[in-house]
Order: C-alpha cells, then sequence, then structure tokens
C-alpha cells in the first residue's frame, strides 16, 4: 500500500531534513514551496523528495485543490505537516493569518470529508511566540501562533472520527542551525545564555525537531492526538530566575 506525505514548507531547514527522514522509512514526499526554482530543486534532490509542487498558501483554493490531487492520485495521504510561515516584506495581519492559520485549517477540513479505511497524521510547528513574548516579533506573529495551537486541539477533537489524528510540534527558543554557525561563534554570550538556562545544557538541532514529527506522523504515534509537544530541553518548565 503507497505511504505518502506532503511537507509544507519550502526552504525550511526542518521541512527539508523531515522529507529526507519520511523518505528513509520508505514514504514518497511531496514538498510544497512558494516558489520553485533551482534551488529548491537541488534542495528537494537532496532531501529526497519524490516532487515539488509550486503552491502560494495565500491562494487558497489553488492550495486545497492540489492537496485534493495528491491525496487522490496515491489513493489516500498518510502524513500531512505543516513547517511553512508567512513571509512579506510588509506586515499583513490578515495574509498571515490566512497563511498560517485558515489554509491549514480549510486543507484539514477537506480532507476530512474524504472517507478513510487508514488513519491520515498530521503536524502543525508553532512557536514558544504562541505562549510568551518573543522581543523580536510583532503581536501579529504571536497571534498567529497562538491560533495554530487552537487549531491542533480543534482539529484533533473534531476530526478524529474522520481518522484524521492532529498533533504539533514547538521548537523551543534556541535551536541550532548551521546557516547560523558564523552568528553562534560572534556571539559567544548566547551559547553561555543556552548553557545556563536551558536544562540540558545546550540547543535543539533541526534533525532533533523534525524526528519528533516523524515520530508523530507514524503508527507509533497512533494513539497521540491533539498534542504539543515542547522540543526545548526542557526550558519551558523552568521558572525564569
Amino acid at each position: 500500500m503507497n505511504s505518502s506525505a506532503i511537507i509544507f514548507g519550502g526552504r525550511s531547514p526542518t521541512a527539508l531534513v523531515l522529507c529526507k527522514q519520511l523518505a528513509n522509512i520508505g514514504r514518497e514526499v511531496h514538498l510544497i514551496t512558494r516558489v520553485k526554482d533551482e534551488e529548491i530543486m537541488q534542495l528537494a534532490k537532496e532531501n529526497n523528495c519524490t516532487e515539488v509542487h509550486q503552491c502560494d498558501l495565500e491562494d487558497l483554493n489553488k492550495t486545497t485543490v492540489l492537496v485534493q490531487e495528491i491525496d487522490k492520485d496515491i489513493n489516500g495521504l498518510s502524513a500531512v505537516a505543516f513547517f511553512h510561515r508567512y513571509r512579506s516584506k510588509t506586515s499583513d495581519p490578515f495574509k498571515q493569518f490566512a497563511v498560517e492559520v485558515n489554509t491549514p485549517y480549510e486543507i484539514i477540513l477537506d480532507l476530512s470529508k474524504k472517507v478513510r479505511s487508514r488513519q491520515c497524521a498530521i503536524v502543525l510547528a508553532t512557536s514558544p511566540a504562541a505562549q510568551k513574548i518573543v522581543e523580536d516579533q510583532d503581536f501579529h506573529y504571536h497571534a498567529s501562533k497562538a491560533a495554530i495551537q487552537q487549531l491542533i486541539r480543534f482539529s484533533a477533537v473534531r476530526f478524529a472520527k474522520d481518522n484524521l489524528r492532529v498533533n504539533g510540534v514547538n521548537p523551543g527558543t534556541y535551536v541550532y542551525k548551521s546557516r547560523a554557525a558564523s552568528f553562534y561563534a560572534e556571539h559567544p554570550e548566547i551559547i553561555s545564555r543556552v548553557k545556563k538556562e536551558v536544562p540540558l545544557g545546550r540547543m535543539s538541532n533541526i534533525e532533533e525537531i523534525a524526528a519528533v514529527a516523524r515520530f508523530l506522523l507514524s503508527d507509533d504515534s497512533s494513539f497521540i492526538n491533539g498534542e504539543i509537544i515542547n522540543i526545548d530541553g526542557g526550558l519551558s518548565n523552568r521558572n525564569p530566575n
């Protein structure tokens, strides 16, 4: 039986690593990106994506139709992950809500209308900004991330009867990304702060975040529904000094 996944995220490092991890366990992976160019095609190849689709989540109709087509062509998706975020040079709270919250909801709603013989697992990425204030982000970013958490809980309850299972991952404040290695080297105070504040004494990495999403998208988590897993080395359990 075919086992296929859709990953929304394009150039998101975590989304790309998740593609590779899913491919390594035998999934056919469809990567959705806003801009399809040579760079993303090379990244997709390096991360074992089966197919790359260009789609802007601001276009709700095009996005839902694309998911419907993939779902039909492969005779039922087994996994969908949302690791995208709204990107624009100017702030537009309505477009941000549409891209990060409403379009994923409409996709989930649409998937719920199809009779499924097997479970389809869905994962959405949220942020510490859903519950705490991140100083370099504006109000609309915080509001959107909080709404994603409610989307996860709502969908887990409302659509479970339709053989959909919805969970979330909440990457911590400190995530190591190789493209930022020089920045960390130039700011050793960040590493010192991580060692002091994070109980495990280091940053998480994108492979660890992707691995949690992969678990939630697998049959091994078949009775986990509506959970939002913090991946922060225990930081969220610690009272500020």
